[in-house]
């Protein structure tokens, strides 16, 4: 069949790639694959039956409320014009399979799973499945939202960064190595279960292809099936975007000379 990708080829991609045992930051569109056998559970499968701990964004929008006029942070990405209707938010619950459209099949089918772990951010979850599952999840909170990834770039097991389908405008690792760089996270204001809590988010993410020059010696581009995936080691990603930030802190910047996440983000982040 024209466009088909087979579970065996996602297979051979992970073992030919060192992939194998390794955690894995996965940023993924299910769409890349054309055809493929077993849809998005054959490529969760072939992850875990390498040993790896696959870790996914499982972002959750319908969560957020309005900052509470008490809360107005100055430089935090935002005018405070825009409203969220507190009534019609969602609670968050990291136990159910609640997710963001826009996060695609994948990390939806791995909400799914029963031996999934996810974590307590209501608006930037991540989630995970593998042996290492618990630990990593568990470095989230609504004031940590990298804690994962932070989790991950401590870790002594060997970690990557996979973009399947997708490019650096997807990566949130990116995110975290904003962070590292010496950004403040913005804070915005989520439901939850029983109550409402600031969390901690991140920037406008259009603008980081702009970083993908400074990436390229340290990626590896395979080809599966119908799929492109741009492989990176993690840690060496982050400290190598970090630095880039650094010195050109505008390389993030979006096309929109008036974006406020982008301008305040660049500026440093807001005033606790």
């Amino acid at each position: 069949m024209k466009n088909l990708t087979s579970s065996t080829q996602i297979v051979e991609a992970i073992q030919a790639s060192g992939l194998k045992n390794g955690i894995v930051c996965l940023h993924s569109s299910l769409k890349s694959f054309g055809f493929l056998q077993g849809g998005a559970d054959a490529i969760l499968q072939a992850f875990i039956e390498n040993g790896c701990t696959l870790v996914v964004p499982t972002f959750t929008y319908d969560c957020e409320v309005s900052t509470p006029s008490y809360r107005r942070i100055i430089q935090n990405g935002s005018d405070y014009s825009e409203s969220f209707d507190s009534e019609t938010a969602v609670a968050y619950d990291q136990n159910s399979p609640m997710i963001s459209r826009e996060m695609g099949a994948i990390p939806a089918w791995l909400l799914e799973m029963k031996a999934r772990a996810r974590g307590r951010h209501p608006l930037n979850s991540f989630a995970a499945l593998g042996p290492l599952a618990e630990e990593l999840i568990g470095a989230q909170s609504p004031l940590n939202v990298y804690g994962t990834l932070k989790a991950i770039y401590a870790h002594k097991s060997a970690a990557y960064l996979v973009l399947a389908g997708v490019n650096l405008t997807s990566a949130t690792p990116i995110h975290f190595a904003e962070e590292r760089a010496g950004r403040r996270l913005f804070r915005r204001w989520a439901k939850g279960i029983g109550m409402t809590l600031e969390v901690e988010v991140g920037s406008c993410s259009d603008g980081f292809n702009n970083l993908a020059p400074y990436v390229k010696n340290i990626e590896t581009s395979i080809q599966v099936g119908q799929s492109v995936w741009k492989i990176y080691p993690f840690r060496t990603f982050i400290d190598t975007v970090a630095r880039a930030i650094v010195q050109n802190p505008t390389v993030t910047h979006c096309a929109d000379p008036k974006c406020i996440r982008c301008n305040d983000s660049v500026r440093g982040g807001p005033f606790l």
